[in-house]
C-alpha cells in the first residue's frame, strides 16, 4: 500500500532538512518554463544565421513582399530581427514601388512580425506588416499599376482551373497603415487623404478579406469597412458576397449583396444611406447635386444592380426636406454625360424647399433686388425628375393630384407642372432658365381653366379684391443680371377671363342708382361694397417690364364698365382709366344711360380709386355754377 500523505517520507535538502514535495500546479509551471526555454534555444538557434547575414535577411523579406504584392521594396537601413515580445524585425527607410512607378510608397518604418514553426526550423516568413507613416503616391495618368503579386496572379487564373486553385491556396496575412497620407492623380485630378489608419487582415487568396480603415478626406474624417467573403473568385469575375460600409460626421452609405469585377462588373443588392446633407455628401466626392435645393436631412434605401456604365435603384424609398417619395432611378453614362431618370411618387409634398436657392424677389426698400444673381452650376449631368403627387404646397399655394417634372438639358433648368387640380379648377405652368454669360435667360408660360380667383389671390398675394372662375394663359419672357434686371426686361402676353364672381371694394351698380339723384353721395358709394360680375376680361402686351391693358370690360347686373391702363411692373405700380356704364339686371348696357369715370393708381400695395370729381359736380345741381365754364371748343 502506498503512504499516505502524512506518512510519506521527505526529502532531505542539502542541509538535511527536508522539502515538501511538488504539487500539480508547480509541475505543470516547471514544464512550462521547460518547454519555453527550448523553444527560445530553437528560435536563437534559427535566427543565428540571418542575425549574422542582414543581406540574406533582406533578400528573404523583399522576395516575399514581391511575391505576395508584386511591389518592389528597398530599405535605408539593414534588417533589426528580435524575440521579444515575439520574433520581428524593423526595417527604416523604407521604399515601395511598382514596375511602372505608378504607385509610388515611402514608409519611415516597417515592422514584419514572423511566424513561429517556421522560424523554428529555419525559414523567415511573415505573418503581418505594419508600415509606420507610409506616404502613397499614385500617378494613374503617367501609367497603370503594374504589379503582379497574389492578387493579380488570382485574377489570371481561369475559374475552376488548378491555377486558380492554386492562387486561392496562396498565403497572405495582416497589413496595417499607420499615420498614413495618400495622394492620387487621375485625369489631372489631384485627391488627398490624410492620417489614414487602415487594417487589411487576408490570410489566404480564396477566403475572406476585411478592410478598415480611417481616414481624413476634405476636412472630414471617414470610417470605411470593406468585407469580401470569396476575394479570389471576385478578382477573377466570379460573383462574391461583399458588404461596404462608409460613415463620416456628416454622412453614411452602406451596400451590402452580390457583386463581381471583369468585364460583366456589376453590383446586385442593397443600398442605403443618409446626410445631413446630400449635397455637401456628394461635394466630398466632386459630384454636383444637379438640381438646386438644400437637400437636407436626406435619407434613402433601395435595392440596387449597378454596372459599370449604368446604375438602377428599384423600390427606392427617399426622404429629403421632409419629403418622403417612393419611386425608382436610374443613372447611366449619355454620350459622354451623366444622366438621371427619376419616377417618383409622394402623398404630399412641400415644393418650398425647391425654391430656397431662388434669389430673393425684393431688396430691403421693398423694391425688386438689385443684387446680382448667383447662377448655380447646372452643366454636371442631364435629368429628368418626374414628380407625381397626391397634394403638394408652395407657401399657401395648394395642389391637387401634381403631375411635375423638372429636367436639366445642357446647362438649362426646365421646371413644368404638367397638370394639378387647384381651388376647384385646373393650373399648368412651365418656366425654364438657362445662364448666358452673367445674365439669366428665363422663359415662363402658365395656364388656369376655372380657378377660384379669390381664394388663389388670397393664398398667393393675401389679396380678395377679385372673385370668380379665372381662366388664363400667359407667356412670358426676361433675362438679366439681377431680379430688377429682368423685370426691366419683361416681354409676354397674358389674356385674362373672369366669370360668375365679384370685384370687391366698388359698387357700380349702387353708385349708378343713386348717381341721378345725389351724385355727389355716390363718389362715396363707389368706393365702398361690391360688385357682382357676370363676366370680365382683359388683354395684356408686356413690352419692357411695362403691361398695357387691351380690351378691358367688365359686366354684371346694373353696370358694364371698360378700362385701359398700364401696369409698370419695373415701379410696382398700377395707373387704370375706366368708365362704368348703367345696364340692365342682365349686364346690357341701357340707352343714354348714366356713366361714371374713375381712375384706380398707386402702388400695388397702396392702390386708390379715383372718381373723376367733374362729372359728379356737373350732375349735382348746387355744385354745377362752381365749375369754370368750359372752353369754347369743348363746348362745341
Amino acid at each position: 500500500m502506498e503512504a499516505s500523505a502524512e506518512n510519506r517520507p521527505l526529502t532531505p535538502g542539502r542541509d538535511g532538512a527536508t522539502a515538501p514535495p511538488l504539487g500539480r500546479l508547480g509541475r505543470r509551471l516547471l514544464l512550462g518554463g521547460a518547454v519555453a526555454l527550448c523553444v527560445l534555444i530553437a528560435a536563437v538557434a534559427a535566427l543565428a544565421s540571418w542575425l549574422y547575414s542582414p543581406a540574406a535577411t533582406l533578400a528573404a523579406i523583399t522576395r516575399q513582399i514581391n511575391d505576395a504584392t508584386g511591389l518592389y521594396i528597398a530599405a535605408r537601413g539593414g534588417p533589426r530581427l528580435s524575440l521579444t515580445p515575439r520574433p520581428h524585425l524593423i526595417l527604416t527607410g523604407v521604399a515601395l514601388a511598382d514596375r511602372n512607378k505608378a504607385l509610388d510608397i515611402r514608409a519611415d518604418e516597417l515592422r514584419g512580425n514572423l511566424k513561429l514553426l517556421p522560424l523554428l526550423m529555419g525559414r523567415l516568413e511573415l505573418d503581418s506588416l505594419t508600415l509606420t507613416r507610409p506616404r502613397a503616391e499614385v500617378d494613374l495618368d503617367k501609367a497603370p499599376i503594374d504589379a503582379p503579386g497574389a492578387a493579380t496572379r488570382a485574377a489570371a487564373a481561369q475559374p475552376g482551373s488548378m491555377a486558380a486553385q492554386k492562387a486561392d491556396a496562396y498565403t497572405l496575412g495582416v497589413v496595417h497603415v499607420v499615420d498614413g497620407s495618400l495622394r492620387l492623380r487621375r485625369e489631372g485630378i489631384d485627391y488627398a487623404a490624410d492620417r489614414v489608419s487602415a487594417t487589411l487582415d487576408w490570410r489566404r487568396v480564396g477566403e475572406h478579406a476585411l478592410l478598415t480603415s480611417a481616414l481624413d478626406w476634405r476636412g472630414e474624417r471617414l470610417q470605411l469597412v470593406l468585407w469580401a467573403a470569396r476575394p479570389g473568385m471576385f478578382l477573377r469575375g466570379d460573383a462574391s458576397v461583399v458588404t461596404a460600409r462608409v460613415d463620416g460626421e456628416s454622412m453614411r452609405l452602406e451596400a451590402q449583396g452580390i457583386a463581381q469585377l471583369g468585364a460583366n462588373a456589376r453590383y446586385s443588392g442593397r443600398v442605403a444611406g443618409s446626410a445631413a446633407s446630400a449635397r455637401g455628401a456628394l461635394a466630398l466626392f466632386d459630384v454636383a447635386a444637379p438640381l438646386p435645393g438644400p437637400f437636407s436631412d436626406a435619407e434613402f434605401m433601395a435595392q440596387a444592380t449597378i454596372g459599370s456604365h449604368e446604375a438602377a435603384f428599384r423600390d427606392l424609398r427617399v426622404q429629403v426636406d421632409g419629403n418622403a417619395f417612393d419611386g425608382e432611378l436610374t443613372l447611366r453614362e449619355e454620350e459622354g454625360r451623366p444622366y438621371v431618370c427619376a419616377t417618383l411618387k409622394s402623398d404630399f409634398v412641400a415644393l418650398k424647399p425647391m425654391f430656397a436657392d431662388a434669389p430673393p424677389l425684393a431688396g430691403p426698400d421693398g423694391a425688386w433686388s438689385q443684387k446680382p444673381l448667383d447662377l448655380p452650376d447646372l452643366t454636371g449631368a442631364d435629368v429628368d425628375v418626374k414628380i407625381a403627387a397626391r397634394h403638394a404646397r408652395l407657401g399657401r399655394l395648394t395642389l391637387d393630384g401634381a403631375s411635375m417634372i423638372a429636367a436639366v438639358r445642357d446647362g438649362a433648368l426646365d421646371l413644368s407642372l404638367v397638370e394639378a387640380e387647384a381651388y376647384h379648377g385646373r393650373l399648368k405652368a412651365r418656366a425654364s432658365f438657362k445662364p448666358a454669360g452673367r445674365d439669366l435667360v428665363m422663359h415662363a408660360a402658365a395656364q388656369t381653366v376655372g380657378v377660384d380667383a379669390r381664394a388663389l389671390l388670397w393664398d398667393a398675394f393675401g389679396k380678395d379684391a377679385l372673385g370668380g372662375a379665372l381662366d388664363s394663359s400667359m407667356t412670358l419672357d426676361a433675362h438679366g443680371e439681377s431680379v430688377a434686371e429682368m423685370v426691366r426686361s419683361l416681354g409676354g402676353r397674358a389674356t385674362l377671363t373672369l366669370t360668375d364672381g365679384e370685384i370687391a371694394g366698388v359698387d357700380f351698380d349702387r353708385a349708378l342708382r343713386r348717381f341721378e339723384k345725389r351724385p355727389l353721395a355716390s363718389a362715396q358709394d363707389i368706393r365702398s361694397g361690391s360688385s357682382p360680375l357676370t363676366r370680365a376680361g382683359a388683354t395684356l402686351l408686356v413690352e419692357g417690364g411695362v403691361a398695357t391693358l387691351e380690351n378691358g370690360f367688365a359686366s354684371g347686373p346694373g353696370f358694364t364698365l371698360n378700362f385701359t391702363g398700364t401696369a409698370n411692373l419695373a415701379e410696382r405700380s398700377l395707373a387704370i382709366k375706366a368708365a362704368a356704364h348703367e345696364a340692365d339686371g342682365a349686364g346690357k348696357p341701357r340707352d343714354k344711360g348714366l356713366q361714371i369715370a374713375f381712375d384706380l393708381a398707386g402702388a400695388w400695395d397702396e392702390l386708390k380709386i379715383a372718381p373723376d370729381p367733374k362729372a359728379f359736380i356737373r350732375r349735382s345741381g348746387a355744385a354745377a355754377p362752381l365749375l369754370p365754364e368750359p372752353p369754347a371748343e369743348e363746348t362745341r
